[in-house]
């Protein structure tokens, strides 16, 4: 499984032609970049996270390692090398994560290559010593396809509360067919195992996870998920995924993952219907096609009789829309063309054609500035070629991703804006303060530095500033200004600019409260203003 899984990085051995140390472009003057570290002689580097206990990282490769870079008194890092699939047994690694000073790893364990394998996580605390690894979850024992499909265990992310982890696994097929592999799993497509989204609690230790859908029931958070290889929580509790579509020019998705609901692998990827469901689809005049591409090269688009029926009564949720104006190509249906969907006035669902999104992240803590306060961002791991990649797309880019939650509540929007260019292979991102840090398959960490955070405050020098406290808060906070009885506005909206409290208070001896108990936990925007004064600010609601 482990060469023969996810299809996007595999993509990379059509990228040769790219320079080795090719350097990545801002295409924003308050962008700044610098080469950060490089890891050297290394598998393919798929994750990055950061230790705010002593300002450290951590990195895992393809083949099992896992590497400290360690700060040092002058500024620099020393590498550390700290485990290998030897200690772990994860000889295919892709997921990981720190919460409360444990490492947590994701991947799968390859018993026989391209036949058969199962998921696995585990965690162990770190020390100055040996780390001692403890099993998490296993799966039972499950096919492989023997394909660029097998896309496995990959990501892992906790809850905002730390209750509860969420895992992602991927499909075993390019959009449901059957993948037997050479006749040892006659009629298989994909298994209760694959295309889904787990929430297991934390504290879990030693589960069995079978290949059996009820008995999976109660850790499925999501199905229909093809392959969600980053999942992450903005500041105001919402979880989303990005992911890659098969061979056929749909588009890239990102979802709001909300429990129960269905994403719609293998009947819909991108918002477009699979076509193999459909009687008489004939593949050579499919326009969205591309024949370079190895799923058509190995007739895995064909009439298929007997490809499964839609559940009754089963509604997918939609993947956001994206509005532009960037990473947002797609191909016309009918013409074949390549078009721009925000220059036609249309939206796409969500990203251009195997950009590969990967290394989502979102500035939850609000240290980014300006119009970057608060946004989601997102790598795009594959560049353009004649034959591979997006169409008319340079990909290979930070992207940043401005979501709108609409009126009701129920959907985002969101507009993309690529940021900055030229990346080699990115495979994941990780925010610090006013830091983004984005790591390449081939160990290049790339430090790229946002405008600070501006706090205002606007009032007359004789005067008292307003003062907001406590923060973090969990009830009420009380506003402080000038000893006057005067009124004061107060406002709160969150990081999306939606309003939650308005309100008109008298300030008695130059104080008043506010109550925010209904705030769920995250970041928000405070505003107060008076005849003589004027503040915003930002502050926590802990949960």
């Amino acid at each position: 499984m482990r060469q023969l899984s996810f299809c996007l990085f595999f993509l990379c051995l059509t990228n040769a032609e790219l320079a080795a140390g090719q350097t990545p472009k801002s295409l924003r003057n308050d962008i700044t970049i610098r080469p950060f570290f490089k890891i050297d002689f290394t598998d393919t580097q798929t994750r990055i996270i950061y230790d705010a206990s002593d300002k450290s990282f951590y990195t895992i490769a393809w083949n099992g390692e896992l590497f400290h870079l360690i700060p040092e008194a002058s500024g620099s890092y020393t590498l550390q090398r700290l485990a290998s699939a030897d200690d772990h047994q994860i000889n295919y690694l892709q997921g990981l994560a720190l919460h409360e000073g444990t490492i947590y790893l994701v991947g799968n364990v390859v018993i026989q290559q391209g036949v058969s394998g199962y998921g696995k996580a585990v965690k162990a605390k770190i020390t100055s010593g040996k780390m001692i690894w403890t099993e998490v979850f296993k799966t039972a024992e499950h096919a492989s396809s023997k394909t660029l499909f097998d896309h496995a265990f990959s990501a892992i992310c906790f809850s905002p509360d730390g209750k509860d982890m969420f895992i992602a696994s991927g499909s075993r097929t390019d959009h449901g067919e059957v993948k037997d592999n050479e006749g040892l799993y006659p009629n298989l497509r994909e298994i209760a195992l694959t295309s889904t989204i787990f929430k297991i609690p934390a504290t879990t230790e030693k589960l069995l996870l079978p290949d059996d859908s009820a008995a999976l029931a109660p850790y499925v958070y999501v199905r229909g998920v093809r392959n969600a290889f980053s999942l992450a929580f903005a500041a105001n509790g919402d979880l989303f995924s990005v992911e890659n579509s098969g061979d056929r020019d749909d588009p890239e998705e990102m979802n709001w993952i909300r429990q129960g609901a269905h994403y719609g692998f293998p009947w819909e990827m991108g918002g477009n219907d699979t076509p193999m469901q459909f009687t008489g689809y004939k593949a050579e005049e499919d326009k969205l096609i591309n024949h370079a591409y190895s799923a058509y090269q190995i007739g895995a688009f064909h009439d298929d009789k007997n490809f499964p029926q839609k559940p009754k009564n089963l509604t997918f949720r939609k993947p956001i829309q994206n509005a532009g104006p960037d990473a947002d190509k797609y191909r016309d249906s009918a013409t074949g063309k390549v078009m721009d969907a925000s220059d036609n006035g249309k939206t796409i669902s969500t990203f251009t054609g195997h950009r590969s999104p990967l290394g989502l992240v979102f500035d939850t803590k609000s240290g980014f500035g300006g119009e970057y306060t608060g946004k989601g961002f997102v790598v795009n791991f594959q560049a353009g070629s004649e034959s591979y990649g997006p169409m008319q797309d340079p990909g290979q880019d930070l992207v940043m991703l401005d979501l709108k939650k609409n009126a009701a509540g129920d959907d985002y929007t969101l507009n993309a804006h690529s940021l900055v260019t030229n990346f080699k292979d990115p495979t994941d991102a990780h925010i610090v303060g006013n830091k983004l840090y984005v790591l390449e398959g081939q160990g290049q960490i790339w430090e790229l530095t946002f405008p600070k955070e501006v706090v205002t405050a606007v009032s007359p020098a004789t005067k008292g500033q307003f003062k907001a406290y406590p923060n973090p808060s969990q009830g009420r906070m009380v506003i402080e200004g000038p000893v006057n009885q005067e009124s004061v506005e107060i406002s709160v909206t969150d990081i999306l600019g939606r309003q939650l409290i308005k309100e008109t208070k008298k300030a008695v001896n130059g104080k008043t409260e506010l109550d925010v108990s209904s705030l769920g936990g995250g970041i928000y925007m405070l505003k107060i203003e008076s005849q003589s004064q004027l503040m915003t600010t930002k502050f926590l609601v802990n949960p």
